[in-house]
C-alpha cells in the first residue's frame, strides 16, 4: 500500500471520527406531549409560542387536542422550557414559557411545534407566535392571530378575523358561504397580503400600502397617494362588512374565493 493511500485512509478515518463526534454533540432531544380537553360549542382557545410552527385544524370531535413536539439541543435548554396547558370553563390556554436566564442563553436551541385539533366553531381568541409560521384550517369562529417572524396561511374561514404579521406574508381565504362576516382585518409590515372573499359578499373595503401595489378581482381601483404608496376605498355589492387591509412593504391582492 502506497504512502499516499495510507495517508488518505488515515485522513478519512480522522474526518469520519470527527463527524461522528460532531453529530453526537449536536444530537437533539425530542419529546412529545399530548393533552385533550372536553368542550362544548363555541369554546375559546389561545396559544402563545416563542420558537416553532403552529398548525390548527378543525375536526368533528367535541374536544380540543393539543400535540406539542419539543426539540432541544441540550437537556439544559430543554429544562429551561415549560409547556403549560390549562382549561378554565370553556377556554383552553396553551403557552410555552422559558426561564428568564435560560431563554436569554438558549432561546435558539429549544423550540416547540404545535398541532391542534378543535371543533370548527371554536374561537381562536389569542394566537401569538414570535418565531414560526402559522397555519389555520376550516375555523368558523372568530380568529385573532399575531405572528412576529413568520407567514400566516388561514383557509376555510367564515367568521370575524384580525390577523397580522410583522415579517411575513399573510394569506386568508374565506368560504364561499361566508356572507355574514362583520369585520376582517389583515395587516403586515414586511410582506404581502392575499385575501380571498366570496363573490356575493357585501363589504366596504379599505386598503393601504406604502411600498407595493393594490389589486382586486372586484372591479375596484386603487389610487396613488400624494407622496408615496397607494390606497383603495370601495364597496363590494351594497357594502356592509368592514374589510381593512394594511401593508407597509408589500402588495395587497383581494381575490374571489373558489
Amino acid at each position: 500500500m502506497s504512502k499516499v493511500i495510507k495517508n488518505s485512509l488515515l485522513s478519512l478515518v480522522v474526518f469520519t471520527s470527527f463527524n461522528l463526534l460532531s453529530l453526537q454533540a449536536s444530537a437533539q432531544i425530542n419529546e412529545e406531549i399530548e393533552r385533550s380537553f372536553a368542550v362544548v360549542s363555541q369554546s375559546d382557545f389561545s396559544l402563545n409560542n416563542i420558537n416553532g410552527t403552529v398548525t390548527i385544524n378543525s375536526w368533528q370531535e367535541s374536544n380540543i387536542k393539543v400535540l406539542a413536539n419539543i426539540s432541544a439541543q441540550t437537556q439544559e435548554s430543554r429544562d429551561d422550557m415549560t409547556i403549560n396547558m390549562a382549561q378554565h370553563g370553556q377556554k383552553v390556554t396553551v403557552s410555552t414559557d422559558y426561564k428568564e436566564n435560560g431563554y436569554r442563553q438558549n432561546k435558539q436551541s429549544a423550540k416547540v411545534d404545535y398541532q391542534v385539533w378543535l371543533p370548527a366553531d371554536s374561537n381562536l381568541s389569542d394566537i401569538e407566535l414570535i418565531n414560526g409560521s402559522l397555519i389555520i384550517r376550516d375555523i368558523s369562529g372568530k380568529v385573532e392571530a399575531q405572528v412576529v417572524n413568520g407567514s400566516i396561511k388561514a383557509s376555510g374561514l367564515s367568521g370575524n378575523s384580525a390577523i397580522s404579521s410583522v415579517n411575513g406574508s399573510v394569506d386568508v381565504i374565506y368560504n364561499l358561504d361566508s356572507t355574514n362576516v362583520n369585520n376582517i382585518e389583515v395587516e403586515t409590515v414586511n410582506g404581502s397580503i392575499k385575501l380571498y372573499l366570496p363573490e356575493t359578499i357585501n363589504a366596504d373595503i379599505t386598503a393601504d400600502t406604502m411600498h407595493g401595489n393594490i389589486n382586486t378581482a372586484f372591479d375596484l381601483e386603487s389610487k396613488k397617494n400624494s407622496f408615496f404608496g397607494r390606497n383603495l376605498r370601495g364597496k363590494i355589492g351594497s357594502g356592509g362588512s368592514q374589510v381593512n387591509l394594511d401593508s407597509v412593504n408589500g402588495s395587497i391582492n383581494v381575490l374571489k374565493s373558489e
